[in-house]
C-alpha cells in the first residue's frame, strides 16, 4: 500500500510540474510583451525571451533575483514595492506604470498588467509589461484604479494576450478556437443567454483547446486515423486545459465550461461521462459550435464538409452528442441564413 501511495504522489508531482512548464514555456514564452513571474517575496521564477532581451539580462541573472531591484530605478522602488504589497494583499488584477532600467537605450516607461497565479496552495504573480503608460504621468510611478469597465478591459487584455500566444504555439488550433468563439457567441445570443454567461462562454471558447499544447505534435497533427492509445491522449486535453487555466486565478469560473466541452448529452462523452443538463449550458453551446466548425474546416486528413452535409451530421447527433433544444435552434438559425460565418 505504501509503495502505491508513493507512485500516486509521484504522478501528481510530475503532472503539476508538466502543467507549470506548459504554461510558462509553451505559452508565456510566446507573449508579445515582457513577461515575468515572481513568488510572493518578489523573487523571479520565470522571465520570457522578450523580457531578457529588453532588460539585457540572462536567465541566470534573473532567476531568484528580486524583480523590483532588477528593473526599477532606485528612486522608485519603494513606491513599486507598495503596489506589489497591495497586489499580494488583494490578490486582484492590477495595472500600474513605472520607469524601468533597460539595456542599451536608457530608461523607458512601462505599463504593467499584474495578475495572481495559484499553483496548489502557493500564489505567484505574473507581470506583463509593455512600453507606454499614461503620457501625463511619464517618469512617475502611477497605479490605476480598475473599476468595472476598466477591470473588464484588463481581463479581456489578459485573455487576448494568452490567445495570441497560443496562436504562435499552435496556429491551426487557435484559428479553430477563434471561429468556434464566433459561432458560440452568435448561438448564445439567439438563446438569449445573459451577458455574464456569454462573456464566460466567449473566453472559454477562445481557450477551450489550450490543453492540446500538452499533446505531442505527432499525435495532434497526425495525417490519418489515431490509434486507441493516441486517442486516449487526445481525450486528456479538456482536463489539461482546465488545469492550465486553474493557474490563472481570476479565470477559474470558465473551468467547468472547458472541462465539459467534450461531454455528450447522452453521457457517452469524455472525460467524465456527464449527462444531459448536468453538463453546463455554456459547454452544451460550445459543443455545438465546436462540432460545426470541426466539420466545415479543412483538416490534414480530409477536406471540410459542405454546410449542408455538416448540418445533416449535426442533426443526427441531436440527443446523442448534442443538446436537442440547442441543436434545433442552431439548425434553424443557420438554415434561415441568420448566421454569418467568419474566418480567423
Amino acid at each position: 500500500m505504501e509503495k502505491s501511495n508513493k507512485k500516486t504522489k509521484k504522478k501528481r508531482i510530475d503532472r503539476s510540474t508538466i502543467l507549470w512548464g506548459l504554461f510558462f514555456e509553451k505559452l508565456l514564452q510566446n507573449v508579445d510583451a515582457c513577461v515575468m513571474v515572481t513568488d510572493s517575496s518578489g523573487s523571479t521564477v520565470f522571465a520570457n525571451g522578450m523580457h531578457l532581451e529588453v532588460f539585457g539580462l540572462s536567465s541566470r541573472q534573473v532567476m531568484g533575483s528580486n524583480w523590483i531591484n532588477q528593473v526599477i530605478p532606485k528612486d522608485d522602488r519603494k513606491e513599486v514595492k507598495d503596489i506589489f504589497d497591495e497586489i499580494k494583499q488583494k490578490k486582484e488584477i492590477c495595472r500600474f506604470d513605472t520607469p524601468v532600467k533597460t539595456s542599451g537605450n536608457g530608461d523607458k516607461y512601462f505599463c504593467w498588467l499584474a495578475l495572481p497565479l495559484k499553483e496548489k496552495r502557493t500564489f505567484f504573480y505574473m507581470f506583463i509589461g509593455r512600453e507606454g503608460g499614461c503620457p501625463a504621468k511619464r517618469g512617475k510611478v502611477k497605479q490605476h484604479t480598475l473599476r468595472s469597465s476598466k477591470l473588464n478591459t484588463a481581463y479581456q487584455e489578459v485573455v487576448e494576450t494568452l490567445f495570441a500566444a497560443s496562436k504562435v504555439s499552435d496556429p491551426e488550433t487557435a484559428k479553430h478556437a477563434g471561429r468556434v468563439m464566433h459561432i458560440a457567441v452568435v448561438l448564445a445570443k439567439k438563446l438569449r443567454m445573459d451577458m455574464t454567461s456569454i462573456g464566460k462562454l466567449k473566453v472559454a471558447s477562445l481557450l477551450h483547446d489550450l490543453g492540446k499544447l500538452a499533446i505531442d505534435d505527432k499525435i495532434l497533427f497526425k495525417n490519418g486515423k489515431l490509434s486507441k492509445k493516441e486517442f486516449m491522449e487526445i481525450k486528456k486535453h479538456p482536463h489539461w486545459g482546465a488545469d492550465v487555466i486553474r493557474l490563472v486565478y481570476f479565470l477559474r469560473d470558465i473551468i467547468p465550461i472547458m472541462a465539459n466541452h467534450h461531454e455528450n448529452y447522452d453521457g457517452s462523452g469524455y472525460p467524465n461521462g456527464v449527462k444531459g443538463e448536468n453538463i453546463p449550458l455554456e459547454s452544451r453551446v460550445l459543443s455545438v459550435a465546436d462540432i460545426y466548425e470541426a466539420l466545415t474546416a479543412d483538416r490534414p486528413y480530409r477536406k471540410g464538409y459542405s454546410r449542408k452535409k455538416a448540418l445533416e451530421i449535426i442533426e443526427e447527433e441531436k440527443g446523442r452528442k448534442l443538446d436537442p433544444v440547442i441543436t434545433d435552434i442552431f439548425l434553424n438559425m443557420v438554415r434561415a441564413k441568420n448566421f454569418k460565418e467568419e474566418g480567423f
